[in-house]
């Protein structure tokens, strides 16, 4: 099922509590993280005498059926502070299931479509970005902000096979000579990001290149920067760098949602594989390729 959250804060550091809460959203058990919106300032509404709000959309995918899944929301929000004093009052966190597909739900605990969706601007401009429909808007002071990993321009570069394989036991599927002089031109001189196993499938840091390696385990190595989690790599990035995610499957699938760009060798091949890179056609479009004999270099933007 795909659904559709807003997420607001106004408490505390805003910006930090959003991104916590997109975090351990998509480390649910059966959680895919699709699209990330980008964060949004706006007054309060309802209660108007309290700070201002910072708001985003996320559009997941899951099987996790809707009152479940609003109670795992719930938990996030207590784990993160919140406490509900008084309706639409100041939070540390707010997360609001609006859409779940074309479903309709008149429960007590949940109603869907959120019946106040359509009413609030800081709503429909950042879900817009991640689902197309065409927002009746009133008028409302929405200012877009800094504050997501979308800030830094992401861009990925990956080598598929026909099936979406990229991996077999902790390797490439394969090494073309076009495709690594490819993959040399973008990457130099610039920031590449990747997990443990493709370091260690590299066997040490690239040369003229500034290498990030986001695991959870690791503490040092020398040449390498290394970060825990999402929060630590986003310290670490600039917006004045091109910031590129070289893999494995576990990074990518994590930053996807992020990206603005991705650069695809597709090899007109089946190969063994282990590690796949996920279908994301619903959020971007080819706008060029390069033909070769047995593979293809496509670019993508995301809508």
């Amino acid at each position: 099922m795909n659904y559709y959250l807003s997420l607001g804060a106004n408490l505390g550091d805003k910006k930090f509590q959003l991104r916590q809460a997109i975090e351990l959203i998509s480390s649910l058990d059966g959680v895919d993280l699709i699209s990330v919106s980008n964060f949004y300032e706006t007054a309060a509404w309802g209660l108007k005498n309290q700070p201002n709000f910072i708001n985003a959309a996320i559009h997941i995918k899951t099987n996790i059926e809707p009152l479940n899944f609003l109670k795992k929301l719930q938990t996030i929000e207590n784990k993160l502070g919140r406490v509900r004093k008084e309706h639409w009052g100041a939070r540390t966190i707010d997360i609001d299931i609006l859409m779940i597909d074309d479903l309709k739900i008149n429960d007590e605990r949940l109603k869907i479509p959120h019946p106040y969706m359509f009413e609030r601007d800081f709503v429909l401009i950042p879900l817009n970005e991640i689902f197309e429909f065409e927002p009746k808007l009133h008028g409302d002071e929405v200012i877009k902000t800094n504050g997501t990993l979308r800030d830094f321009n992401l861009k990925l570069i990956a080598c598929v096979d026909k099936n979406f394989g990229i991996g077999l036991n902790g390797e490439l599927l394969f090494h073309i000579d076009e495709d690594l002089k490819f993959f040399k031109r973008l990457t130099l001189n610039n920031t590449i990001i990747m997990g443990r196993k493709t370091f260690e499938s590299i066997g040490n840091p690239l040369k003229n290149r500034r290498n990030i390696i986001l695991s959870r385990t690791l503490q040092k190595i020398d040449g390498v920067e290394i970060v825990h989690n999402l929060e630590e790599l986003f310290k670490k990035l600039s917006t004045y760098e091109k910031n590129f995610i070289i893999g494995g499957g576990e990074i990518y699938r994590q930053l996807l949602p992020y990206v603005s760009e991705i650069f695809l060798t597709c090899v007109n091949e089946k190969k063994s594989a282990d590690t796949f890179f996920k279908i994301f056609f619903e959020r971007f479009i080819c706008d060029s390729s390069e033909k070769f004999k047995n593979f293809e270099f496509k670019h993508y933007r995301r809508k």
